[in-house]
């Protein structure tokens, strides 16, 4: 019976490792999310939100973006520290993209919107670089 109860023991304690490990390996290699928007106006309106990151020369940076413009004008652009906008992303209703950082910087993501009416959705995060 004790030999029994030792058997199914360790059974559990190599699959309760075996979950644990699959789990942080999960987790080790998401990429890193930087941040996100996510705006629906039904009255115009006029406004800029932003999401601030720190880039490394060399990241690849990973936009995924829908919207639904009814009316107005939006545009998503990157910024570098000094104000120069080095990336724009094309007008689109969905859109998954990516952008090479040039230098290590603190950046700035930008939706820019006037007398907009609709939604839209904007999501920034460190790509996934490939293993060699």
């Amino acid at each position: 019976m004790i030999k029994k109860l030792d058997k199914k023991n360790s059974i559990i304690t190599v699959i309760i490792l075996l979950i644990a490990i699959v789990l942080s390996i999960g987790l080790l290699t998401r990429p890193k999310v930087f941040g996100s928007m996510n705006h629906i106006y039904t009255t115009p309106t006029t406004n800029t939100s932003n999401i601030s990151f720190r880039g490394e020369s060399g990241d690849k940076i990973k936009f995924s973006f829908s919207s639904h413009i009814e009316q107005g004008n939006l545009d998503i652009l990157l910024y570098d520290s000094k104000g120069n906008a080095v990336y724009e992303l094309d007008k689109a209703k969905e859109l998954e993209t990516y952008f090479t950082l040039e230098h290590s910087d603190t950046y700035i993501l930008s939706a820019e919107y006037s007398d907009f009416i609709g939604n839209f959705k904007v999501r920034l995060a460190k790509a996934k670089t490939q293993s060699r």
